[in-house]
């Protein structure tokens, strides 16, 4: 078996983000778009608005024929027209003329301010404004939110809502996105039992499965759902190839350490693949395994959860990323001073679950969650931030700062 010295996560996280990866693309509907990530860069063929419009309800007229108008000597307009959104002027304004307008009405010819019904005093054929407008104001400009030219969403984007409407409102209807990488997970453990069925003694309810495949899905993959595999090393093998002839990744949960029955590592030897690298100075979530077979990525977590989620995070998360074609591969972070001290030297890197916490001067701290163990996944319910402490670190203080990873996008479900 190879065994490998302990590297550190950001070591381990490079030599994946160097791996070459295949990206495919597909073309969908604008509306099948939603956090889908988009495979081109698009550019704005129209301004948006298309033409200049009224911000509200009005009149349209001329600014500068209002000049010494005043509530004791209020200038009459006559209105020529009205204009209802979607429809298209008729009429140029002469002198002293002005349009009834909507709110999203086209601006006629000849008119260079809008002014409020609430402002005025009017009859259905005429409109006195009591105050000075000034031109070229309360008028929303063609282009004023889109110019045409503009970039409207990089390549590597993941697509929100404001980015759809964006490019609906340019009248596109199909777009081109990467492809959903498959990923395929499989849990091992003679321990472990499926829901629903009978507990025995020595048995614990397998819970891996469900926490990864809702975390890829989250993410944007498509996810093939192994099961369970017993410690039995030629059973292991069998399975990995038969899921790497179907995915695109494969990560696995347990079996990553060097007890007798963790065969993360030997069966990716029997099959002839090669080992990246092998635990990470990281607590939790060191003992990882990621290996390569057949041009393809292979991870092994710990089979506790809490580490699990911790080691895929800090080692994998950005990769996982380049996989599904963003460009955003950085973390997300943040400084914060702890409000609690930290009671134990860190060796090796050390991540704490938490959440931010408020002052009455709005000063935020991170604020340590109450369980940390390798195996706990309550402390993921309501994780905001993971407090990243330094290797070599010796007890933190209270007030102390850390660097916080935000992570509440990928913990918390969506809405809240």
């Amino acid at each position: 078996m190879e065994y490998f010295d302990q590297i550190h996560p950001d070591e381990g996280l490079k030599k994946l983000l160097d791996l070459d990866v295949n990206l495919k693309t597909e073309k969908i509907t604008l509306k099948e778009g939603l956090n889908r990530v988009i495979a081109e860069d698009l550019f704005a063929i129209l301004n948006v608005p298309s033409f200049d419009k009224s911000p509200y309800d009005g009149y349209a007229l001329r600014g500068e024929e209002t000049i010494g108008a005043s509530k004791e000597n209020p200038i009459e307009f006559e209105v020529i027209e009205e204009i209802p959104a979607g429809h298209n002027p008729t009429k140029k304004l002469g002198k002293f003329q002005a349009a009834k307008i909507l709110t999203g009405g086209c601006l006629p010819e000849g008119a260079n301010v809008c002014v409020k019904y609430e402002y005025t005093e009017f009859t259905q054929d005429s409109v006195k404004i009591s105050k000075e407008l000034k031109k070229n104001t309360d008028i929303i400009r063609a282009g004023e939110d889109v110019k045409k030219g503009d970039l409207l969403v990089e390549k590597g984007k993941v697509l929100s809502p404001g980015i759809l409407g964006l490019l609906s409102s340019q009248g596109i209807q199909e777009i081109e996105v990467y492809a959903r990488p498959k990923v395929g997970i499989f849990a091992t453990g003679t321990e472990l039992s499926y829901s629903g069925e009978n507990l025995e003694r020595g048995q614990i309810f397998e819970s891996n499965l469900i926490v990864f495949s809702s975390i890829f899905k989250k993410l944007g993959f498509e996810v093939v759902d192994f099961g369970i595999l017993k410690d039995d090393e030629n059973l292991i093998v069998e399975k990995t190839k038969e899921a790497l002839e179907e995915v695109d990744l494969l990560v696995t949960t347990g079996g990553a350490s060097v007890g007798d029955y963790d065969y993360a590592l030997s069966s990716i030897n029997k099959l002839g693949g090669k080992n990246l690298f092998w635990k990470t100075a990281m607590k939790p979530g060191g003992s990882i395994v990621v290996s390569r077979l057949f041009n393809k990525t292979i991870i092994g977590l710990s089979g506790n959860p809490g580490a699990a989620i911790l080691g895929l995070y800090r080692v994998c998360y950005l990769y996982l990323k380049k996989l599904l074609g963003r460009r955003d591969l950085e973390f997300s972070t943040i400084p914060l001073a702890l409000k609690y001290p930290v009671n134990k030297k860190s060796p090796r890197l050390r991540l704490l679950r938490g959440t931010i916490e408020f002052d009455n001067k709005g000063q935020g701290y991170f604020v340590e969650m109450k369980d940390q163990g390798n195996g706990v996944l309550s402390s993921f319910i309501n994780c905001s931030l993971l407090g990243e402490v330094p290797s070599g670190s010796k007890e933190l203080e209270a007030g102390q700062i850390i660097n916080c990873h935000r992570v509440q996008s990928l913990f918390e479900s969506v809405g809240e």
